[in-house]
């Protein structure tokens, strides 16, 4: 029987593979509006999510530098996200 961290692991890429088609029919949706730049981002922020948990569940000793990556790029795009929603949602920006 696998460890307790290797199937919560397992859990996170489940999760995330059935999150990530939700975020593309998001981004799809809303494309081309100014709510779709605040929903743009998910989809390579659910894969920089999805690329870090299969890489630490599939090759734990070279997930490390991956990982950096991937969640740096995660949260600056997380982070340019917030900023589009607050300038849509401070009326800065037009609807």
């Amino acid at each position: 029987m696998p460890p307790l961290v290797d199937l919560f692991r397992l859990g996170q890429l489940l999760v995330l593979s059935a999150t990530l088609p939700i975020a593309v029919i998001a981004a799809r949706g809303y494309r081309g509006t100014p709510f779709g730049r605040v929903v743009l981002p998910l989809v390579p922020i659910t894969v920089a999510y999805l690329s870090i948990a299969a890489t630490k569940l599939v090759a734990p000793a070279a997930s490390a530098d991956a990982s950096r990556l991937l969640g740096t790029v995660a949260v600056a795009l997380m982070a340019w996200t917030a900023v589009q929603a607050i300038l849509l949602l401070s009326g800065r920006r037009l609807l």
